[in-house]
C-alpha cells in the first residue's frame, strides 16, 4: 500500500501529489485490511494440541528464534516490494492505451482506485496462503473485507463532495466496472501478485521446512488425533494415575447437593460407567451415601 505511492513519486518527480484519495487511505488499514488479520490471531495454530503434546520439540523452533530471523523479515519485505510493483506496474503500463466505454483515456483516479482495489484483494488473500488453519470466519473476513471496499466505492465515488474532494473519484468506480480492463485486471494482477509468495511456499515445504510442516504432512490425512492421544497417554501411567487420569475427562456436572462439582458421592463412579472407564467407588463415597439416607419427616404439630 504505501510502497505503491512511492512507486507512484518517481513519475511525479516527487512533486507531492497523492495517489490515493484521502478516504481511501483512512479506511484501509481500519476497514478494509483489518478483520482477516484479527482473526488470524485469534484462529491460527500450526498444529493441534495433541500433536503439540507428542511432538515437544516443536517448541524448540521458538527457543531458536526460528520465525523472527533477518532471512525471515527479508523475504517478507522482498515479497512486499514484488506485490506493490506488481499492481503498481501492470495497471500504471496497461492504463496507457486503457479507454473507458465513452473512448476516453483512463486518468489518475481510475488508475489509482484500480491499483487500490487490486491492492485489497492481494492482500487479503495473501492471508488465506499463509494461514494454516482456515476456518468459516476467515472466508467470512477476507470476503467481507473485499466486498466492503466495493461497496464503499459504490456509494463514495455516487456522492459528490467537492469541499473534502474536489471531485476527484466522483463516478470513478462505475467508470471502471463498465469496461473489460477492469475484470481482467482485477483477476490477473492479484494472481501474479500472489504467484512468487505461492511458489516460495512450495519449495520452503519441500526442501527446507519447518517441524511444524513435517508434522503436518506427517498426520495431514488423520481428522482427529486426539482420541488416539488420550489412550497412548493412559497406556503409560500407572493404575492409580489411570483412573485419576480417566477422570479427569469426565464431563464436569454440578452436584445438586452442596453446589461443588463432583462433591455428591458417586459422580465419579457413574459418568465414568457411561464411558466404559472402570472407577471403583472411594470409601469416603460409600460412607457420605450412607450419611445421606432420607430420614422419615417429624410429623407436624397442630
Amino acid at each position: 500500500f504505501t510502497l505503491t505511492q512511492f512507486w507512484f513519486t518517481f513519475r511525479t518527480g516527487f512533486s507531492g501529489q497523492r495517489f490515493y484519495d484521502d478516504w481511501f487511505q483512512s479506511l484501509y488499514n481500519v476497514f478494509f485490511t483489518a478483520l482477516p488479520v484479527i482473526v488470524l490471531g485469534l484462529f491460527e495454530k500450526d498444529v493441534s494440541a495433541s500433536l503439540s503434546k507428542r511432538y515437544p520439540e516443536l517448541y524448540r523452533e521458538g527457543i531458536r528464534n526460528s520465525f523472527f530471523k533477518w532471512r525471515v523479515v527479508a523475504v517478507w519485505a522482498s515479497s512486499a516490494v514484488y506485490q506493490s510493483l506488481v499492481c503498481y506496474l501492470f495497471v500504471t503500463a496497461s492504463a496507457f492505451d486503457g479507454k473507458n466505454s465513452s473512448g476516453k483515456i483512463f486518468g489518475l483516479w481510475d488508475v489509482s482506485t484500480m491499483v487500490f482495489t487490486c491492492l485489497i484483494i492481494a492482500v487479503n488473500m495473501r492471508i488465506l496462503l499463509m494461514s494454516n488453519s482456515i476456518t468459516r470466519w476467515h472466508y467470512i473476513t477476507v470476503g467481507g473485507s473485499i466486498l466492503a471496499w466495493l461497496l464503499f466505492a459504490f456509494v463514495y465515488c455516487g456522492i459528490m463532495t467537492p469541499r473534502d474532494r474536489n471531485e476527484n473519484v466522483y463516478f470513478v468506480i462505475y467508470v471502471l466496472m463498465s469496461t473489460f480492463y477492469f475484470y481482467f485486471t482485477l483477476l490477473l494482477v492479484p494472481v501474479v501478485a500472489l504467484l512468487a509468495d505461492f511458489i516460495y511456499q512450495g519449495v520452503e515445504r519441500w526442501f527446507v521446512p519447518y517441524d511444524y510442516q513435517i508434522v503436518q504432512e506427517i498426520h495431514r490425512h488423520e481428522l482427529d488425533s486426539s482420541n488416539a492421544d488420550q489412550l497412548e497417554i493412559a497406556n503409560q501411567l500407572t493404575p492409580e494415575e489411570a483412573r485419576s487420569y480417566a477422570i479427569s475427562q469426565l464431563p464436569r456436572e454440578i452436584s445438586k447437593h452442596t453446589g461443588f462439582a463432583f462433591d455428591s458421592p458417586g459422580y465419579e463412579s457413574f459418568f465414568a460407567s457411561q464411558l466404559g472407564i472402570y472407577a471403583p467407588q472411594k470409601a469416603w463415597d460409600v460412607a457420605r451415601r450412607a450419611s445421606m439416607r432420607s430420614r422419615p419427616k417429624a410429623p407436624k404439630k397442630n
